[in-house]
């Protein structure tokens, strides 16, 4: 409870559209690249005991 779960892909599109980035291609990545910021975000793969 109170841990991140996902990112808002609505945001992380205007933030690519606004600095110029190809947004077929962050969409594309922006699964593979939930998954490893929300894991970091966690504290997954630290060692914690969880």
């Amino acid at each position: 409870m109170g841990r991140p779960f996902a990112l808002d892909y609505g945001a992380v599109l205007a933030v690519a559209e606004a600095r110029g980035a190809d947004k077929a291609l962050i969409a594309d990545v922006l699964p593979i690249v939930e998954r490893a910021v929300i894991a970091n975000l966690a504290g997954e793969g630290e060692g914690d005991g969880e």
